[in-house]
This record gives structure tokens, sequence and C-alpha cells, in this order.
């Protein structure tokens, strides 16, 4: 196997493990908040889920920074065997949590604190394999390289969601909300073997020993302008966190409660979307090596919005599990599109000695802003009847990530001289 293909299988196995791991707790939400926050009211009790569900991006920041600065000055490799057993760590956790009905609020904070190491663990791998991935391909090929990469978080979603369906459609749904939920967090301790196993087994970064010895790759960014860079790739990341927080992680519960469609139903929608973005992904990575990448993001967001806002009516009109997987597949395709761009479009943002601190920090802040709050958003204002509230909290992501692409279409001369 050669070494591209070598980083690549590890890098994506790997990632697809954490990933499963960290939004396995988004599709068993309903569950987790039974057992561990419970309130006199259902759509509180969510909400303090969710708020719990939160926690672990707000660490995300600090998590992209001390992993992301240990990738770019010790190498990727070591950094990406940390992430899996952090996240490993953070599921366990989870998974061994005693209820509050036995136990009080120790397995509440046992929750909280494996979501805080999962987030911190996310965070980590977001920037070190993302520059590995980069730095190990032509760069002519990028594109394609990074959406066969990102793909693996997104069919990461599509399994937990395929978990969730699998649990819910054999024990029933109290059985699942009652004990059945541990089954998935039981098959996200795979990420400890397989993620390490794989990762111990990578090559490092060609680029990792000019940082070590000076060579050109060594540059680095004026602080000034690198804080720059990593605040447009925070904008950049809002619409791709609205559109999976809410069209896929967390619409299986507001469909639930907001639309009285079954918690199985949602789970296919969420389930057909991830699929979606797959595809669009291996569609736009492609189309951005040949045309450029700003072009295919812009039109990913157009698609997403011109198509999925009137679905999204039609969808509060009739809820139906047509209209409700409609809705998702359209914002899902169209991020997809606008993923395949993205990618390399972050990582070139960035010199090789800063690219893993950069792409995951300006990722991890975009993501704790707009993703973080999304499900919280949204299910406070299905509280207060506000059923629109998820349209609306997607359309001002959008508009945020569209003028970010618009600034930065043309990188300066700085920018050109810099990136490898």
């Amino acid at each position: 196997m050669t070494t591209l293909r070598h980083n690549l299988v590890g890098a994506a196995v790997g990632n697809f493990f954490e990933w499963l791991d960290f939004t396995l707790y988004g599709y068993f939400a309903l569950a987790i908040a039974r057992n561990f926050f419970p309130a006199g009211n259902e759509v509180l009790s969510t909400l303090a889920a969710v708020t719990a569900f939160a926690a672990g991006f707000v660490v995300r920041p600090f998590g992209a920074w001390c992993i992301g600065r240990y990738a770019d000055r010790r190498g990727r490799k070591a950094a990406m065997v940390a992430t899996v057993l952090l996240m490993g760590a953070g599921t366990l956790l989870i998974a061994i949590a005693p209820p509050y009905k036995t136990a009080g609020f120790l397995g509440t904070a046992m929750v909280v604190i494996g979501r805080l190491l999962s987030g911190f663990a996310a965070s980590g791998e977001s920037g070190a394999a993302g520059a590995l991935v980069i730095e190990s391909c032509p760069p002519h090929q990028r594109g394609w390289y990074g959406a066969v990469f990102s793909a693996s978080t997104y069919l990461a979603l599509a399994a937990g969601s395929g978990v969730a369906l699998l649990v819910f459609g054999t024990l029933g749904v109290e059985r699942t909300l009652d004990w059945g939920w541990l089954i998935g967090f039981v098959v996200g301790l795979c990420v400890i073997p397989v993620g390490a196993y794989l990762r111990r087994h990578m090559n490092e970064s060609l680029h990792a020993g000019a940082m070590h010895t000076g060579g050109t790759e060594a540059r680095t960014l004026p602080a000034r302008v690198l804080a720059a860079q990593i605040v447009m790739v925070s904008a950049l990341t809002g619409f791709g966190s609205a559109v999976v927080y809410l069209a896929i992680v967390f619409m299986p519960a507001f469909a639930t409660q907001a639309l009285k469609i079954g918690q199985t139903t949602g789970a296919i929608g969420s389930t057909l979307a991830a699929l979606a973005i797959i595809a669009g992904s291996l569609i736009g990575g492609p189309w951005s090596d040949r045309r450029g990448r700003s072009g295919i993001m812009l039109f990913g967001i157009v698609l997403a919005l011109g198509i999925g806002t009137p679905l999204y009516e039609h969808l509060l009109v009739s809820p139906t599990p047509g209209a409700l997987f409609a809705f998702q597949g359209a914002c899902a395709f169209g991020f997809g599109l606008f993923l395949g761009g993205s990618f390399p479009f972050f990582a070139e943002r960035f010199p090789p000695g800063q690219r893993a601190l950069g792409i995951g920090l300006g990722y991890n802040i975009g993501v704790m802003l707009f993703g973080a709050a999304s499900p919280v958003v949204s299910t406070y204002a299905l509280s207060q009847g506000i059923v629109r509230a998820p349209l609306y909290y997607l359309l001002a992501a959008a508009v945020v990530s569209v003028v970010a692409i618009l600034c930065m279409r043309k990188p300066p001369v700085w920018q050109r001289q810099l990136i490898a």
C-alpha cells in the first residue's frame, strides 16, 4: 500500500469511529434525557440533554489549540493516536454512567465529563487528520482526497443513525429509551483498538521533517494574519454546522416532538441525509480541483437553501416521512457540494507549520458558535411554539458563510507564497 493510501485509510477509519462516538449522543438524546436529566416536562428534560451535548463543543477551541500545536510541532501521527484514545475514554464514561434514579447526579456528571473529553478529542482530530491528508496527496487532487476523507465523517453519521434505527426497531421505543441506547455506545468503543492500531502504523506527513529542520515549510504567518485567517475559516463553517446539527443530528428528536413523526422515521431520514452529503462531496471535491473551490461552495449553499426552504414549509404543512426526507436530502446534498470544495479551501489558507492549528482552531470555533447553539436554540424555540426556528437558524448561518467565501475568493500574494 502506498504512503498516500496508507495514510488515507488510517485517517479515514479512525475518523469514522471518532465521529460515530461523538454523534451517537445526538441520536440517543431522548434516551439520555430520560436517564440522566429528569424533569417534569419532556421538552425541558431534552433541553438539559442537548445542553450537555453542547458542552462537548465548549472545549473544542481549547482542544484544537492544544492538539493542533502538538501536531504542528511533534507530527500529525502522534496527535491522531492521542485523539482516538481520548474519544474512547469519553465514550466509555457515558457507557458506564449509572442512571439518575440509582446514583443521582453522579451519572449526570459522568455523562457531561464524557462529552467534554469527546469534544476535546474531536477538535484535535479535525486539524491533525485534515493536515495529514492534504499534505499526503498531490496538490491537484486535494479536492478529491479531501472529499474521500470527509466522507468518512458523514459515513459515521449514517452509521450512527443506522445503529439508532436498528436498536429502536429491534427493541422498541420504551426498552431503547430505558437501556437499549447503551448498545450504540458499546459499538463505539471499537474506536480504541481499531483506531489506535491503524494510526500507529501510519506514515508521518512529508512536511513534518521540514517543520523541525527549519525548511521552507517551517515559515509561519504573523500572529495577526493567522488570527484573521482563523476567523474567516470559523465563519465558513457556519453553513455546514447548521446543516449537520439541525438537519441531521437533531432532526429526529425535533421531528418526534414538534411534528409527531416517529423516532424510527427520523433516524431513517438522518441516515439518508448523511449519504446525500457523501454523494455531494464526492462530486464537489473533483469539481473543485478542476474549476476552483469558491464556485462550488457557493453553488452548494444556493442549492440547499433554494430547494430546502420551500421543502421545510411543506414539511410544516404536511409532516410526513417523505416531506422530512426531502428537506433533509436537499440540505444535505447542497452541503456535500460545499464540503467538496471547502476541505482544501481551509487547508490552503495555512502553511504546513501552522496548518493543523489553523484548520482545527478555525473549524472548531465555528462549530462551537454555530453547531453547539443550534439544537439548544431549536429546542427552546420549540418550547415557545416557534416551529420555523431551524430554518431561520440555517438561513442566518448560510449568510455568514457566503460573506466569508466572497471575502476569501482570491488569496493575497503572501498567502500564495507560503502555501505548500
